[in-house]
């Protein structure tokens, strides 16, 4: 008998498929929020070079006071848009510039150089960036995009790692080892000291994405389109879900934590979590996410087809056999056997 055969005996698309297929359109979720992360920890804000301003301007925000931005302008040229250069500041200090008003050209061709003492960044719309713990804008703002690249490496090498190793270990045991895999690396990501470190812990995230492969092997023939469907749109829900919560928490270590990690996974030294910190958010959601996994752990059967694939035919009828259970098909739970 055909083993598409056997999935409808004990059940076709039942309670126990249902399940299944919720378990795993969570993972779904959280794929989403791992691959779009990037977009909000590595925002990149205002900035100017940073310079020997007063206290009272020396916070960050100097170009939403008058007097502060007069007298940045004696510092930091302005470009095109009447707005200090992000890259450029003037060699020597150009007090004569205090005597034009901010609707006027600065009438110098002062000499400029790069920015040799780091740069502000405006904090209006988020607290902390790998952007701005990092400096990576200038010359150094293609690393934004390699530690991405780093990510997306990583989901290369994952796949084909882990889609041979599922073949030889089995679909559950390696769905498990990549959601703990997310969980450690993601939540060590929240506590690097540096930028390599932050790329190396991407690169390890990557690779837990793996295919929902026991899904489609416990899903009937004629249901597979809609689950491939339901698993589609769980991807588009959770970019909705990360949208929401980068809007609440503003600080990239405690988005990183929220949206991948487990807190008690302190890999490095808690001093780089900022002092101030959306605590109660962080910790719901990850209350939310405990009860799927653990679900997943208890209820997530290794795909019969596999079993039968690496000839262990006795695992597969038992696991048959507890799917017509969970199912209510029990007179085809008795009735299989490895002769059917």
């Amino acid at each position: 008998m055909a083993f598409a055969e056997l999935l409808d005996q004990v059940g076709g698309m039942g309670r126990f498929q249902g399940l299944n297929v919720a378990l795993l359109c969570f993972p779904m979720l959280l794929m989403a929020a791992h691959n779009l992360l990037q977009n909000f920890t590595a925002a990149v804000p205002g900035h100017h070079c940073r310079v020997a301003l007063n206290k009272a301007c020396a916070n960050g925000n100097a170009t939403g006071n008058r007097d502060c931005g007069a007298l940045l302008r004696v510092f930091v040229p302005q470009d095109g848009a009447w707005r200090p250069e992000k890259c450029w500041r003037f060699v020597t200090p150009q007090w004569q510039l205090l005597e034009f008003n901010s609707t006027g050209r600065e009438p110098t061709e002062a000499e400029q150089e790069p920015c040799l003492d780091g740069w502000t960044y405006e904090g209006s719309v988020f607290t902390s960036t790998i952007v701005t713990e990092w400096d990576l804008v200038c010359n150094f703002r293609s690393l934004q995009q390699l530690a991405q690249s780093i990510y997306m490496a990583g989901v290369l090498v994952g796949g084909i790692i882990f889609g041979s190793l599922s073949d030889k270990f089995g679909r559950k045991a390696l769905l498990l080892w990549s959601c703990f895999q997310m969980a450690v690396s993601g939540s060590c990501t929240a506590f690097v000291p540096s930028f390599s470190a932050y790329c190396v812990l991407r690169f390890l995230t990557g690779m837990k994405l793996l295919g929902n492969s026991g899904t489609v092997e416990w899903t009937p023939m004629h249901s597979r389109a809609t689950v491939s469907m339901v698993t589609g749109y769980s991807y588009s829900v959770g970019q909705f879900i990360l949208a929401g919560v980068a809007y609440a928490i503003r600080d990239w270590r405690w988005l990183q934590l929220a949206v991948r990690g487990l807190p008690e996974c302190q890999c490095f030294s808690s001093s780089h979590m900022p002092a101030s910190n959306p605590w109660p958010v962080s910790a719901a959601l990850v209350c939310l996410r405990c009860p799927p996994v653990s679900l997943s752990c208890r209820w997530f059967r290794e795909s019969a087809r596999w079993y039968a694939t690496v000839g262990k035919l006795d695992q597969a009828l038992k696991e048959l056999q507890k799917v017509a259970q969970m199912n209510g098909k029990k007179d085809c739970q008795e009735k299989l056997s490895l002769e059917v």
